[in-house]
Formats: C-alpha cells, structure tokens, sequence
C-alpha cells in the first residue's frame, strides 16, 4: 500500500542540518517525520484491534471547516499507510484539549468520538455532514439544534463496521433536551471490549459553578448506552482522563472545584463498570484558587508499582507535577516538579515497566518565541531516569500525545513548518538505548 511518510522537501532543505546535528549527539530520538500533506493539528494515537499503531489528525480544508483523517502504521510506527477519512467528522470543532478520539473494539468495529461548539451548529456546517464520499445514513440528519450559550460544545459520534469505508451517520452523545453542554471527554476501551466515555455535562444540580462528569458504555453494536452522572462540580474546561486497568477497574481524574474556588485535580475508581464510583480524592493538595479556565488537564498511567499521574497547576507555583499511588487511589506519594514551564502533559508505560511522559513548553522567549516537546523518563517506581527535549526550537511543536510500542514510545505533536501547520511524530526509545 502507498505510505505516507512524507517529508516536506522545503523544510528538510532548510532545517537539515539542524536535525542530523541534534540526531547525532541525542540518541534518546529519531527524526521529526510528517504525516500530513495538508493543514493540520491535533494528534491523537491509539492501536486498532490487531494491536498496531494508529494516528490521527485533524484535517483543515477550510476557514471554518475540519475533518478528522487517521493513518495506520505496518511496522510498528516506522511509517504510516494511507490515511482513512472519518467522513461524517465535517461537523468537527478543533480544540486541542477537547481532542477528537478513535477507539478501535476487538469485533472491529471503530468509534470516532469529536466535540462540535455551538458557533458551528449556528453557522449550519452541520447541513454539510455525509457530504463527502462513503458516508452511510441510516436514517435522517440527528445533529442537534445549536445551545444558547456562545461557550457550550456537544459531542458527537460515528461508528465503523468495515475498517472505515463506510460511518454511520454522526449522532449527539447526549439526546436529553437539557442536556446542551458536554465536553472534554476522553474513551477506553474496557476488558469486556466495550467502550467507556466520561464527559463533562451541564446537567448539574444547584446553581454553582462547573460541570458535571458523566459516564458511558457502549453496548454491542448499538452505540452508547446507559449515561449517568457519577460526580459535580468539576472544572468545566480542564481535560479528562479515563483509564480502565487488567482488572477492569474504572479510573478516572479529572479538575474538581472544590469549595467554591479552588480547582484541583481528584481521581474516582469504580469497581463495577462505573455504577459506584468512590468519592472523589484529591490527588495533590495543590490549593490551587483560580476562576479562569486553565485549559490543560491531567494524565494518567499505570504499571506493576500502581497509578501514576502528571497535570499543571500554579499552586505551590506553576508548573507540571507528578505523583504515584500504590493502592489503586487510596492515597499519593511522591510529589514532585517535571518542569516549572510545561503544559499539557500525556503520559504512558511500556511493557517493561518504564514511563513516559511529554508536554510542550516554551523554549525560547522574545521577538521569535519557540515551544517545543520536552519528555521525562521514570522508572517503574517513578523515579526520574532521563529528561530531554525531544524538538529543536524551529519546529515550534506543541500538543504532544504518547503511545508505547514493543520497546520504544511513538510520540506525536503539532509542528509549524515553513508551509503551515503539520503534524509531526517520531520514536523515543529508553535512555542508554539505540535509536530505531
């Protein structure tokens, strides 16, 4: 099949040098490469239900018109394979934190999950929907009527039977006329092969400020099913994040505002697919009192040692932070600093036990500002054994996503290139190691 492992021959010629220099005295990583011949951001990677490798993007073809587009890769991320377009994702709303995502269930079918803002159901894009090819209806358009408020998003799905050339048309998550806000959400995939979706909700009780975290499981070939509130008030624009670990336990963490005003980040776990949740925890005691939308969530990960968690908060001071549970939430040990200028921060672990963390950071400031990725390796325990800077500062790369591999971890980013934005991604491989 025809790859897509394209570089771009300007931005070879002029950073060339730059990147073999860099390549030759780092061995903890390999050339940025770019997947994407058009405009484009906001990676995301997952693997398809033969166990390979998957990223995604989002595509833009217009001002005001997006796509979501994902590629497979062969041979365990060395390259990608033709990109497959999820056709109804037209009405898509591009937002780095609220992030398109595609999980892949073990029937194979695939379930491409993207947040639509109230600005484009109000522009009518969503009439443009199954207007590409190999769009399937099954019935007629049920895209919602656009909410009042300017701030509120909705989130929509589709779902694949046959490895992506034909979707479902797209539907809303949430059908409840007083459901008009839900964003922020994130998908696992469960170990019954169902998948799991948290998001943050309007429907709240109380007047307070914030969102409600609702939940949902996806049944058989019918979409999602069985939505319930299992916690408020939350943050109502930080990033969630689900993990479902080897014995089916529900973890989730996301931002909590807690008594009134400050906005930490609490973890739940459920034992029962997420009918009990336990009550929320915080995770640091951060103390953190701020009424603006901070805009970057936590992560989270697991090993053999137990949980491990990374996110942003400008309480003690600003900056990214990192602590680990032994006993499945009980409580948190090991708090300490990743760095006092990153953002956004993902985090995975090998097989052999190994984390990884990336986030963007600035790398330069002045007349010709420069972000970039930085990467923590830790140990199993979770201590630090590596730190570096996967990007030079012409990439200007930002919004990184990390996936293992056998023994290495894909890691994909935005990176501005001389003709626009791009998607850019590369294999690191654990200190003391070769570079594939």
């Amino acid at each position: 099949m025809k790859q897509l492992t394209l570089y771009l021959c300007v931005w070879l010629c002029s950073w060339s040098l730059k990147t073999t220099a860099h390549e030759q005295t780092d061995s903890l990583r390999s050339v940025t490469k770019i997947i994407a011949d058009h405009v484009s951001q906001i990676p995301g990677l997952t693997k398809d239900h033969l166990k390979r490798p998957v990223l995604s993007w989002v595509e833009q073809l217009t001002e005001n018109r997006f796509r979501m587009r994902y590629a497979i890769s062969t041979n365990n991320g060395k390259s990608f394979e033709a990109p497959v377009i999820v056709t109804p994702s037209i009405t898509l709303s591009p937002h780095a934190e609220n992030a398109p995502k595609l999980v892949f269930k073990p029937s194979g079918e695939i379930i491409a999950v993207w947040g639509v803002t109230s600005t484009s159901l109000q522009q009518g894009i969503y009439n443009k929907e199954g207007s590409d090819e190999h769009s399937h209806h099954d019935g007629p358009n049920t895209l919602k009527s656009a909410p009042k408020s300017k701030y509120a998003g909705q989130i929509y799905y589709s779902q694949s039977f046959d490895e992506g050339k034909n979707w479902t048309t797209a539907r809303p998550l949430v059908n409840d006329p007083e459901g008009n806000d839900q964003r922020y959400f994130d998908v696992a995939l469960n170990q019954d092969g169902e998948v799991i979706i948290i998001w943050l909700d309007n429907r709240k009780t109380g007047n307070q400020e914030g969102s409600a975290l609702f939940m949902a499981t996806t049944y058989q070939q019918e979409g999602f099913q069985q939505q319930h509130k299992i916690s408020e008030t939350t943050c109502q624009c930080c990033r969630t994040k689900l993990l479902i670990d080897p014995q089916n336990r529900i973890h989730v963490v996301y931002g909590a505002i807690l008594q009134d005003s400050i906005r930490d980040m609490v973890h739940q776990g459920s034992t029962d697919g997420g009918k009990i949740c336990s009550t929320p925890k915080r995770i640091h005691g951060d103390n953190w009192i701020v009424k603006t939308c901070p805009h970057t969530g936590p992560t989270m990960t697991i090993n053999q040692t137990g949980l491990h968690f990374a996110w942003y908060s400008a309480s003690p001071k600003k900056a990214t932070y990192f602590t680990s549970s032994t006993d499945n939430g009980g409580s948190f040990t090991g708090f300490t600093t990743l760095s006092e200028s990153a953002r956004h921060p993902q985090m995975n672990t090998l097989a052999n036990q190994l984390i990884g963390i990336v986030w963007d950071e600035v790398l330069r400031m002045g007349e010709k500002p420069a972000t970039g990725i930085g990467m923590e390796w830790k140990s199993r325990e979770g201590k630090t054994i590596g730190k570096l800077v996967l990007t030079s500062p012409e990439e200007m790369a930002a919004y990184p996503v990390i996936l293992p591999l056998e023994d290495a971890f894909l890691v994909a980013y935005q990176v501005k290139t001389p003709v626009g934005q791009r998607i850019g991604w590369r294999i690191a491989v654990p200190p003391n190691a070769k570079t594939p």
